[in-house]
């Protein structure tokens, strides 16, 4: 792997499910890693029922995401309908509250080993095409996106303190006190869910660490990538 790219995805609104929430649905502050395949997919036209299929080892692709925009939140009440019966004739609702992010907005660096789905979503994000409607969680909430870069990508095994531009998994710590968390900063852990199968199981959580403000997090790692452009980021 010596290049990867780089795009930006937005939107007005966004929802991710927590899995742990149901009647008053919480949403995840990033979309999770499966959340991200469905989104890169969907840009270059896998079917969702085989999509999957094509990141089922681990070496064969990587992903980080950074934030760009503040984490914000808002909740609104929905009137959720009952079709079971008659989509016309409609007599049951269910009035829930439904957590947001609003004007959500992430870079996603991405290398796949295959050489043609690398090349699709090149093509694709640079015509600004996508074969499928791209979604931030829910059908209704759209998102667009942009080609930032294609850029070259260099390995570095040195235990030192560094910035971090994107989100961090806690399992590429190295040891104990090797993240400042700094008055200026707000740090969040929260479990996500990392590796899912193609019969959506999931196989892998890890527990994530992301500055909520976008902001890069100082920390201490023995294994990251650095771009040519200076970033250093970590893959899930």
């Amino acid at each position: 792997m010596d290049k990867i790219l780089k795009f930006k995805i937005w939107g007005d609104y966004a929802h991710f499910k927590k899995y742990y929430t149901t009647t008053s649905p919480l949403t995840f502050e990033i979309p999770p890693p499966p959340t991200i395949i469905g989104m890169i997919s969907a840009i270059i036209g896998l079917e969702k029922n085989v999509y999957l299929s094509y990141f089922q080892k681990p070496e064969d692709y990587k992903i980080a995401i950074s934030i760009l925009n503040p984490i914000q939140k808002v909740r609104w009440s929905q009137n959720l309908i009952d079709t079971k019966h008659s989509f016309w004739n409609i007599k049951n609702r269910t009035q829930i509250r439904i957590e947001f992010l609003k004007n959500p907005a992430y870079s996603i660096f991405f290398y796949h080993k295959d050489k043609d789905i690398y090349q699709t979503l090149k093509q694709n994000l640079s015509n600004h095409k996508s074969c499928y409607s791209l979604s931030l969680g829910l059908s209704e909430l759209l998102a667009d996106f942009k080609f930032q870069e294609e850029v070259l990508i260099n390995n570095v095994k040195a235990i030192d303190w560094i910035n971090l531009n994107t989100v961090l998994p806690v399992s590429k710590i190295f040891g104990n006190e090797s993240v400042d968390f700094g008055i200026s900063k707000e740090i969040f852990k929260v479990n996500y869910p990392i590796f899912m199968q193609p019969d959506r199981i999931v196989k892998k959580r890890e527990d994530l660490l992301f500055e909520r403000n976008g902001k890069n997090i100082r920390c201490k790692l023995e294994d990251y990538w650095q771009t040519e452009s200076g970033e250093n980021i970590v893959f899930f």
